[in-house]
């Protein structure tokens, strides 16, 4: 066994060596990990065959999922997959009741076999299911694989006491789930739940998986894949596991704990007992252990309703449904539509993604749920319409192997067809609004729902699923010919050149119909080696992306960065065909995790040789732990991390000119990890590191400590960071000035992040009487957030947090019911209430006309001033404000803006038809009198 393969790799590591070939890793993860899965397969289903099927099935949706990215313990993935295979196969148990029975060897009794109450014990895996993961992992480690607390902490990398406080409040919160069921041992079941040494691991089992996983498994395990059991576990795991949606069980009280059970050392004649309930005090956690801010409280979930229909308008039962999140596909928590085609779950409330759904013979169809509040969605599926295409050379010729991948589907928002955009398609000027909405997966490229294909011989493709009525784009690429985008709209239409803000541009583009012809030019192949620039020896498992591939492409496609490719184990890789002369054109190397590499940047030249033999090395650098923090509470926050170089205070920084920044710390230049302890490469000397929390937790104050660094700020940005963007100082809460020691094997440094000071007051109305139900704006650290209006409160008192001891800031209150609206300007620490008399708001109307002064359709959107300057003059509106899409002018060109606050200033910006714009005069609403604008002209000279 190789040395990656040693006990003490995390199963991180260890699946990463089984991604690059090394077998022997993934055998020492079975070897690990048996005893759980097993035990968990074996209380949940009838027969021990049963139960060794499943657990060949978890480990084998393990190794089809090595490539992914893994926290440093699987333990808790393996815990909760194993639950929802064992739950597939009791459904499908009735299929195989006439299998045959297998002959297996005699064991041991264990401990389960000699219990009655087999139902105790799924009540034990159903109430740790529902743990929250912060809580179930630990538990999963030391009771069910039966580690030591200092083996578990290992595992996990946290500290002792942390792990320690976990276990403490997993126990407290399974004991008082399971006494609230009638089981009275409560978290002291989890005694009898650990496998006895020698039936922890069967050889025969562990020789079973692993010829699974080499592509020999058993029928019934075969079945278990073929039914669906990989796809729908997959989703429940990543929802549990990476908290992506948030489905925790809340509300768990605290109770009894029971005792830990330790692992005994070899020779040890003490045996654990199941420890009778008994009161412990509450651990404290460590000031700067790292366990995540999401973790540490429970996640709040929003409701996602609504019904899946046809293409007759009928329900359709029993059609997919799956979420996309952060360039991703997971099956739904509720991955099957009703038999009335309604669906009904939880999602985490900073969940902005797409819920969609497929059925057999009908495309794709989608829906947001990222607006607040968010209504009921129909997902209405359309017959599918196949495209049918040919690639071909300069020549006519048939090209073969090209791969072809759907990037993103576009379908309309209110209208059924394409109809009404089609008809305009040859004059996108004089189109008429179109509504959309869009889904794309820059990553995967809809692994799962649209599988990629491969031209044949003849150059031809076909893909399925897409529907009609959608605009598919496409990525067509291969090593040897240049890589391009391809847009089809699926009917049977000509190429026409169409009205491509469709699809986010805003210039004319090629539009295909089902049966696209692509004409594929010739380009060279791109290959090289990653290596460290020191030895010369490979990095295997470093990440490339392409960078400013772009043609003429929309950004939503994301077919720049998102092409990805990963180094061999001998670090060679093979790059998809780029295009010569494009300016720019870059390639940014990653690292594999946990290697002290410097991320780098690479021009891509033009000529064949150069390309032949398009070598990148590696710098090391010094490997660096940054902490976030509480500042009053010493408790971790989980956020991103911004780290840059300004070169005047570094020369360092010139050993590696090519050396690339942003915020993400993963092998993804798109996914910023929101953790309270992450892992960066730095350079030897001064440095700058910035912190924000996870989603812009509103409730930290912004640009503590960037007054370091005031010599490179102008206004609100941080300018001169060596191969990194502009820093938007209100966007980061905290910075600070790092000096890395020449020769430092390693750094290590904490961000505190400080909530500041608050202000207090209340809603009256001009009666004196409180005023409960209103809207508010100001409360929280705006951050540069899209309009930043809260929901309506309950009561009738507010507080301003995160501001600084006598900072001024303008809070504002509508009440939409009521048309009500109020304003005050609150002072940060004042210990007096601010009182905020609301009265009847103010309203604005007006006209859109052209140049000749005909009226027009358009759209009026609040100024961004009000969020990006310290202006307390500037009013908002949460009827009308950035992030709502503005507000659309009828044909008849009048409109009417309400919901203002008396007394303050507005602005906004309106546009109109062909690009036609102009800027309305600030105005000063009047409480209950509607103030009127007359005609605005809208021209093409700007606004």
């Amino acid at each position: 066994m190789r040395a990656a393969s040693a006990p003490g790799h995390t199963d991180r590591e260890l699946l990463a060596q089984f991604a690059r070939g090394d077998q022997g890793a993934f055998e020492v993860l079975v070897k690990r990990h048996t005893g759980l899965v097993l035990g968990v397969c074996r209380r949940a289903l009838p027969t021990p065959q049963d139960a060794e099927d499943a657990c060949q099935a978890v480990f084998l949706i393990l190794a089809r999922k090595a490539h992914a990215r893994w926290q440093p313990s699987v333990a808790n993935w393996l815990f909760t997959t194993a639950r929802r295979v064992s739950a597939d196969v009791r459904r499908s148990a009735s299929r195989r009741a006439g299998r045959e029975a297998r002959t297996v060897p005699v064991e041991p009794p264990s401990v389960l076999d000699q219990m009655t109450g087999r139902e105790v014990l799924a009540a034990l895996d159903e109430e740790l299911d529902r743990l929250p993961a912060i809580y179930r992992e630990p538990l999963v480690l030391c009771h069910l694989e039966g580690l030591t607390r200092d083996e578990a902490a290992a595992r996990l990398g946290v500290p002792l006491a942390t792990l320690k406080s976990q276990l403490d409040r997993g126990r407290k919160r399974l004991a008082d789930a399971l006494t609230r069921r009638g089981v009275a041992l409560g978290a002291g079941l989890l005694a009898v739940t650990v496998p006895s040494p020698a039936g922890a691991c069967p050889p025969r089992l562990v020789e079973s998986v692993l010829a699974a996983v080499s592509g020999t498994h058993p029928a019934p395990v075969g079945e278990l894949i073929r039914e669906g059991t990989v796809t729908v576990t997959l989703g429940h795991i990543k929802l549990a596991v990476a908290g992506v949606f948030g489905l925790i069980a809340v509300g768990f009280a605290l109770a009894v704990p029971a005792t830990v059970t330790q692992k005994m050392a070899p020779g040890s004649e003490e045996k654990a007992a199941v420890p009778a309930p008994k009161v412990a005090p509450q651990s404290e956690p460590v000031k700067g252990a790292t366990v995540a801010a999401a973790e540490e409280k429970e996640t709040k979930s929003i409701a996602v309703k609504g019904v899946v229909l046809g293409p007759d308008d009928k329900p359709v039962a029993g059609a997919k449904l799956f979420l996309h999140s952060r360039n991703q596909f997971v099956p739904a928590p509720q991955p099957i539509a009703a038999p009335d085609g309604t669906f009904a779950f939880s999602v985490d409330e900073h969940e902005s993604g797409e819920v969609v759904a497929t059925a057999p013979g009908c495309g794709v169809a989608l829906r947001s749920v990222g607006s607040r509040p968010l209504p009921a969605r129909t997902l209405r599926l359309t017959p599918d319409e196949p495209v049918r295409g040919k690639v071909i050379d300069l020549e006519g010729k048939p090209v073969a192997g090209v791969h072809i991948s759907v990037v993103t589907v576009v379908q309309p928002h209110a209208d059924k067809t394409l109809d009404r955009w089609l008809k305009a398609g040859g004059k996108p000027k004089d189109a008429e609004p179109f509504g959309f909405e869009w889904l794309h997966d820059w990553q995967t490229q809809f692994a799962g729902l649209l599988a990629p294909v491969t031209t044949d011989r003849e150059g031809k493709f076909e893909i399925r699923g897409v529907g009609r009525d959608r605009v598919a784009i496409l990525r067509v690429s291969s090593p040897t010919t240049v890589t391009q985008q391809v847009n089809v709209v699926t009917r049977k239409v000509e190429r026409f050149e169409g009205n491509a803000s469709l699809i986010g541009i805003n210039t004319p583009a090629a539009f295909h119909g089902c049966d696209p012809v692509v004409v594929a030019a010739p380009v060279p192949a791109t290959r090289g080696r990653v290596t460290d620039a020191a030895t010369g020896e490979p990095v295997p498992g470093s990440v490339l992306y392409v960078a400013n591939l772009v043609q003429q492409l929309s950004p939503l496609t994301g077919l720049g960065m998102s092409v990805k490719v990963v180094a061999d184990k001998d670090g060679r890789f093979a790059l998809p065909g780029l295009p010569r002369g494009a300016p720019g054109l870059s390639v940014i190397v990653f690292p594999p995790n946990g290697a002290p590499y410097h991320r780098v940047s690479v021009a891509v030249p033009d000529g064949a040789a150069e390309r032949a033999a398009f070598d990148v090395k590696l710098t090391r650098g010094v490997p660096a732990t940054v902490k976030i923090v509480d500042k009053t509470t010493g408790k971790p926050v989980a956020g991103s991390l911004r780290y840059g170089v300004f070169p005047d205070a570094n020369p360092n920084v010139k050993a590696v000119p090519t050396v690339w920044h942003n915020f993400a710390w993963t092998d993804d230049p798109y996914v910023a990890p929101a953790a309270s302890e992450l892992r960066i490469v730095v350079f030897p000397g001064k440095g700058l590191l910035a912190a924000q929390t996870y989603s812009e937790d509103r409730s930290y104050r912004s640009g503590v400590g960037v007054e370091v660094f005031e010599k490179y700020r102008t206004d609100d940005q941080l300018l001169g960071l060596v191969s990194a963007g502009n820093i938007h100082v209100r966007q980061w809460q905290t910075f600070a000035e790092i000096d890395v020691p020449v020769g430092a094997k390693e750094f290590t440094c904490t961000l505190a992040l400080d909530r500041g000071v608050r202000a207090s007051g209340r809603l009256v109305g001009t009666d004196g009487k409180p005023v409960t139900g209103a809207q508010s704006y100001g409360l929280e650290n705006e951050m540069g957030a899209s309009g930043g209006w809260a929901q309506p409160a309950t009561d009738a008192t507010f507080t301003a947090r995160a501001l600084r001891p006598g900072e001024q800031r303008r809070v504002m209150f509508v009440h939409v019911g009521r048309k009500l609206a109020g304003t005050a300007v609150v002072v940060g620490g004042s210990k007096e209430p601010t009182e905020v008399r609301m009265e009847p708001w103010g309203e604005v109307t007006g006209r859109l006309v052209s140049a000749d002064g005909e009226p027009v359709t358009g759209e009026l959107d609040l100024s961004w001033d009000v969020i990006r300057q310290d202006d307390l003059k500037l009013g908002s509106s949460p009827l009308i404000h950035p992030g709502r899409g503005g507000l659309a002018v009828g044909a008849d060109g009048r409109f009417r803006i309400t919901g203002l606050v008396p007394g303050l200033t507005y602005k906004w910006t309106a546009s109109g038809p062909q690009g036609a714009s102009a800027t309305l005069p600030d105005t000063v609403p009047k409480s209950g009198e509607p103030t009127d604008l007359g005609d605005i002209r809208l021209s093409h000279e700007g606004p």
